[in-house]
């Protein structure tokens, strides 16, 4: 048995007010118009403040936020990637140096880690990674003011260059948390003016469906609903359900109880 569904997120209810918004503007007679006058009121695209065109509005600040954000995110995950090279790199020349007998054993002590230590640092987190890159650059600054004349710098990569990845590491660390900050907010703000639409869909299926209650076809009273934005779902395989792939499941997959 079909169901009707709620609209229930920012998508089905910006999906639901503009097809009732629209087919309100394709329906000359006014006689023949399922929602009133306020209610489309509710909804007029040339009324600048009003509940759809609020709703649009908060939705596009969160998609051009999330737009924002999506690719500092993307050059993050490479300058962190890029990063755990370096350090890896680092250590491993070291460990290598250390080895051939060009540094001293205690040089690993500069750099953070044991003196006898058997394996190179493995950051679990951003912030563990810039302190460990952070401790490159301070411990070959510390290892040359102590090893004086005798003070032979890491090479392929050197500290300064670690350093460099690493500010470029931070750099797009601060932004990603400012497009965060920025998308998060974006999303706060669309909360309330989602809160105060839903009641609006229910209210604009609540009204077409007793506008066209006395047309006894199912199939014709729910088709004619529709096109005021009232979703119906169908079960798999069920009689008169829409082609597969044809329905719209805007409003998410659990049916809502009595409805």
């Amino acid at each position: 048995m079909p169901y009707r569904r709620l609209a229930n997120s920012v998508p089905s209810a910006i999906r639901h007010l503009t097809k009732a918004r629209d087919t309100y503007k394709n329906t000359p007679v006014a006689a023949d118009r399922a929602i009133s006058a306020e209610q489309f009121a509710l909804v007029d695209d040339t009324l600048p403040n009003c509940l759809l065109n609020r709703l649009i509005k908060e939705a596009t600040d969160v998609d051009l936020a999330e737009a924002a954000q999506a690719p500092i995110t993307d050059a993050l995950e490479l300058a962190d990637a890029r990063l755990r090279m370096f350090l890896s790199h680092f250590h491993q020349g070291l460990d290598h140096g250390i080895l051939r007998g060009t540094f001293a054993a205690g040089a690993r002590s500069y750099y953070g880690r044991d003196v006898g230590a058997t394996s190179i640092p493995d950051p679990a987190d951003a912030d563990e990674l810039a302190a460990a890159a952070l401790r490159i650059v301070t411990g070959e600054a510390d290892r040359a003011t102590a090893e004086g004349a005798a003070y032979v710098p890491m090479a392929l990569p050197s500290a300064a260059e670690v350093g460099a990845v690493r500010a470029t590491f931070n750099t797009l660390r601060l932004q990603q948390q400012q497009a965060t900050i920025k998308t998060n907010r974006e999303r706060e703000e669309v909360q309330p003016v989602l809160a105060e639409a839903l009641p609006v869909c229910r209210d604009f299926a609540e009204t077409a469906e007793f506008f066209f209650r006395k047309d006894l076809d199912d199939a014709s009273r729910r088709q004619k609903c529709e096109q005021w934005g009232v979703l119906y779902i169908f079960e798999p395989n069920e009689p008169g359900a829409p082609p597969a792939g044809g329905g719209d499941t805007s409003g998410g997959t659990t049916p809502p109880p009595n409805q």
